[in-house]
């Protein structure tokens, strides 16, 4: 199993790192903050709420990919807009979903005690980045790995999968053997993460999605709690 180096301290430091949606905030971001933003930004667009509904059967249906997606939902729901003026409806959607969906207290707990054992903690989630940020700010974590926004473009693709190992290797540097990296989430799109941790945590109310968790040897705890 590969690890990461730490800076030169002679001992073991603990990473943690957490999933978004549906692990520390209890419900999906993404369409919420298309509706949120439009109805404030480009309110005329919420007549093509309908059209973004059958873009997602489509991914569903594997005619295109979630980096693909996303572009046609922010391209059709709010069309080009000022990155700043992003953040800015970032950090009031935020507030507003906290507020409608909660925190998932169990999984908010967990990263609390690691802040408190001095982890390097981080948020490594498919969310926006212009959006995501307040929510790492709201819990006091500065490293956030998320989805990038160009305007009209997603450079470097979704933030996702393999994609997402790939970014949280980037922000570890070099494999090695001397940090011990604990990682939480809901889905199943995170397994390469989740192979590579010493502490894979698996965030679900779903049987099935249990016991699938607790043969591949992850920890799992109740996403209801």
């Amino acid at each position: 199993m590969n690890r990461w180096r730490t800076p030169a301290t002679g001992r073991v430091m603990k990473v943690a790192i957490y999933d978004l949606d549906k692990t520390l905030v209890r419900r999906a971001t993404f369409t919420p903050f298309l509706v949120f933003a439009a109805r404030r930004l480009a309110p005329v667009r919420l007549t093509f709420t309908p059209v973004w509904v059958l873009l997602m059967i489509g991914y569903k249906l594997g005619l295109y990919s979630r980096t693909r997606l996303k572009i046609m939902g922010m391209r059709l729901m709010l069309g080009r807009q000022d990155l700043a003026l992003l953040r800015e409806t970032g950090r009031q959607f935020a507030d507003a979903h906290i507020e409608r969906a909660g925190w998932l207290e169990c999984v908010t707990s967990m990263l609390r005690e690691d802040q408190s054992a001095g982890a390097r903690v981080a948020i490594a989630t498919a969310a926006f980045e212009f959006y995501a940020q307040a929510f790492a700010e709201r819990l006091g974590v500065e490293t956030l790995i998320a989805t990038r926004w160009d305007g009209m473009s997603i450079p470097g693709g979704n933030c996702y999968g393999d994609a997402k190992r790939r970014r949280v290797e980037e922000w570890l540097g070099a494999p090695a053997s001397d940090t011990r990296m604990r990682f939480v989430s809901d889905s199943f799109a995170d397994e390469p993460l989740l192979d590579l941790a010493q502490d894979p945590v698996f965030v679900t109310t779903s049987g099935a999605k249990r016991d699938r968790a607790l043969a591949k040897g992850w920890k799992v705890i109740d996403g209801e709690g």
